[in-house]
């Protein structure tokens, strides 16, 4: 039997050419290792681009490297001037800064797009003549938007996953793009769609509803006859890796040295590409007003910025590092003195050693992200640390690695006055707090790396049809299915979560009508004091309004705004689990969500402590949709810069704090001292949010979809009132 080929398909392939030494210098970046790693088995062919001058002399070395590496190679030749157009003058021209929300730095031509045009015609003439029935094409990044069309123009019966690196802007940045319908035309002939973030996700399900007209159920589109799967997949490292060469002796003579250089001061490193996203004159600017407020700490802290050079011929990175010297000499000017420099600036690319002895001996690392697909750099510096002594994350909220790092301390890079509470935050943080934050952070990056993260792609691409991931929904309805999952979960302690509206109680015309009836109240009673379960609502409903639903019922804890204020049932006070200040963006939302309910007869908001709903249910169906989708591209638009999450569920469009997310809610839940050890987690929902939740839970738990519609929990039940009797004439009957 033939074995199976998967195709990586990236810029460039994984290796540079060195002429002096007339020799092929493997990469080791992320990609290399994530697919070393991996244990399917597959024949992988690694396709990627070669200029002409380097053509002749990597063919030659490739055909004896192909026998020794776990990867064979199929170098695709594109002329020098081609390329320079291509990668140059789109790729970064055009849509690595449209992608990142810098759309006043895109210098869009047609002729440059014709150029990224040829160069993905030349990769799908070149990969058609080698691909045959079954394989696997997985193709990485914005370099490529227009390839999966091109294939699936020749071929019909291969896989093609897509993984952006890079984030998904809001529909209205995407609007700006000339070609926007031609490249979600061709994403959308892919098997599988994935992004690091489900926020990139959403923004490109409602692209894709407003330039194209499509519907889309947030996990999948149809579109002409084919069914495109999206997934959140965040990138990770090689967490052992990066553990073991932190502990070489190398490593230790640069941590030796540079612990010396502090002489007592407290350090903040930061390591960036000398890139426009990344938010250095932010940084730079952040770090001036804070020692001018606080001046107590000039001569006790320094920040050691190391800006590794990108693009120098490029005349918008040579001004940003005209304006990062320019910034570093005022702040050096003005806070020096014989002793002290503040800022010690490294122009540079380091070593991995004295890249990770900078990790170890820095306090604390601050990443000030414009915008960043995921930033590895944090989860290295996690990885680095020594876990009796670590220290502490400070991390953009626009970073995607925001939504995987729990505890990292989040802020706003334009917000001075949060940043500087967060850096005194850090300065006085306990040991124990410090020690607690990092391992929880820790353990997730040594159980989920960077081979882990390709693996559950392309295991998720070998099941990328909607029937496939259906038939993995298995449907409690059955006697037989409840029988079996009852045996696996019999004799367990169980962490019981439950969504409110539409799983506990039916869904209502109004908010305040959905109440809990004495039958469910009952159930819930009983399940509270049953031994071995531990019970949480966990809801979107504010605080109060669980407080009054749930006040007679002794060992329920409540988690409210998708678990971002929490009730332990042995406390009597709430606690806020958001970082962020919703009075940044509070206000503003407001004002978008009270203009679409006075244009939408029968729609109305509901207000809480760290979201905004707005209900439609009662408005005309046809308009009240359309409204839904107005609304959703203008809080996209109008909140991009905000520490915020836009989204749907069943009749509401719904602004949330970041961290208002039944994930992540759980992900924290699981590193308290409430949570029952060793458990398993039973989550039950019915709509978009509680599929945070889902994904989750989804390779260690049990998750239980309320309802027909597509879902990433593992098991189903048709209707809300089905759930009752399987709490009651099952759950209880095994504990």
């Amino acid at each position: 039997m033939r074995k199976k080929k998967c195709y990586i398909i990236s810029n460039r392939l994984p290796f540079s050419y060195d002429k002096k030494l007339n020799k092929l210098i493997a990469g080791s970046g992320g990609l290399v290792t994530a697919l070393s790693g991996v244990d399917i088995n597959y024949d992988f062919i690694w396709a990627g681009s070669v200029s002409d001058s380097e053509t002749k002399s990597k063919i030659e070395k490739l055909n004896v490297l192909n026998n020794k590496d776990k990867f064979k190679y199929l170098p695709i030749n594109i002329p020098d001037t081609l390329y320079s157009s291509y990668y140059n003058s789109f790729c970064n021209d055009v849509l690595w800064p449209l992608l990142h929300y810098q759309s006043e730095l895109v210098k869009f031509s047609s002729f440059h797009w014709e150029s990224y045009l040829k160069v993905n015609i030349i990769f799908a003439e070149k990969l058609s003549k080698v691909l045959q029935k079954g394989d696997i094409i997985w193709i990485h990044d914005f370099h490529f938007f227009m390839l999966p069309e091109l294939l699936r123009m020749e071929k019909q019966n291969i896989k093609i996953g897509f993984f952006l690196h890079i984030p998904f802007p809001s529909s209205e940045i995407f609007k700006q793009l000339p070609v926007r319908e031609q490249i979600l035309n061709s994403l959308l002939k892919s098997d599988l769609i994935g992004f690091h973030d489900i926020a990139y996700l959403r923004h490109f399900t409602t692209s894709t509803s407003s330039i194209l007209g499509i519907p889309s159920e947030l996990l999948s589109i149809e579109y002409n006859g084919h069914i495109a799967n999206l997934g959140v997949f965040p990138v990770s490292i090689d967490t052992h890796a990066f553990k073991i060469k932190s502990q070489l002796k190398t490593t230790n003579k640069y941590h030796m040295k540079y612990t010396e250089a502090k002489t007592g001061m407290k350090v903040i490193l930061g390591i960036d590409r000398l890139d426009y996203i990344k938010g250095l004159p932010l940084k730079l600017k952040m770090f001036r007003t804070f020692l001018r407020k606080n001046p107590q700490y000039v001569e006790k802290l320094q920040l050691i910025q190391v800006a590794v050079p990108t693009r120098q011929e490029v005349q918008d990175y040579i001004k940003l590092k005209e304006e990062v010297d320019l910034l570093i000499g005022q702040i050096n000017g003005e806070f020096s003195t014989a002793i002290y420099t503040p800022i010690k600036y490294i122009y540079k690319s380091l070593n991995i050693h004295e890249l990770l002895a900078l990790y170890q001996s820095s306090d604390m690392l601050y990443v000030s992200s414009k915008r960043d697909g995921m930033n590895l750099v944090c989860l290295e510096y996690l990885a680095a640390q020594n876990p009796s002594n670590p220290g502490v994350v400070i991390l953009s909220e626009f970073a995607g690695a925001s939504s995987t790092l729990s505890h990292a301390l989040k802020v706003n890079p334009w917000d001075y006055k949060d940043i500087s509470e967060s850096i005194i935050c850090a300065l006085e943080m306990s040991m124990s707090e410090k020690i607690n934050r990092h391992s929880t952070m820790l353990k997730f990056l040594e159980s989920y790396t960077a081979s882990d993260w390709a693996s559950s792609f392309l295991t998720a691409l070998e099941k990328n049809t909607i029937e496939v991931q259906h038939k993995k929904v298995i449907n409690l309805n059955t006697a037989a299915e409840k029988r079996k999952l009852l045996r696996s979960i019999s004799g367990k302690d169980i962490t019981l979560i439950l969504d409110y509206d539409g799983t506990l109680v039916p869904i209502a015309k109004k908010p305040e009508l959905a109440v809990i009836d004495n039958k469910s109240n009952k159930l819930i009673k009983k399940i509270s004091k049953k031994y071995g379960i531990d019970l949480i609502i966990l809801s979107g409903r504010d605080s109060k309004f669980l407080t009054e639903q749930f006040r007679d019922i002794d060992k329920v804890s409540l988690a409210s705004e998708h678990g971002s204020k929490f009730l332990h049932h042995s406390s009597k006070r709430w606690k806020n689990l958001t970082n962020s200040k919703s009075h940044i963006w509070y206000k503003q939302a407001l004002v978008i969500f009270e203009t679409f309910t006075k244009r939408t007869p029968g729609s109305f908001i509901e207000k809480k402590e760290n979201s905004i709903a707005w209900h439609y249910r009662l408005a005309p169906n046809e308009f009240g949709v359309f409204q839904s989708r107005k609304l959703l591209m203008e809080l996209e638009e109008g909140l991009s810069n905000s520490p915020v999450t836009v989204g749907e569920g069943k009749k509401i469009v719904e602004v949330k704090a970041n961290e208002a997310n039944k994930g992540n809610f759980i992900n924290w839940y699981k590193s308290t001292n409430y949570y029952l050890e060793n458990s398993i987690v039973i989550a039950i929902g019915d709509d978009l949010t509680d599929e945070d939740m889902f994904s989750m839970i989804s390779n260690n738990g049990v998750s239980i979809k309320i309802g027909k519609e597509f879902t990433h929990a593992n098991y189903r039940l048709d209707y809300q009132s089905d759930l009752i009797e399987f709490l009651n004439t099952n759950l209880l009957s095994i504990t």
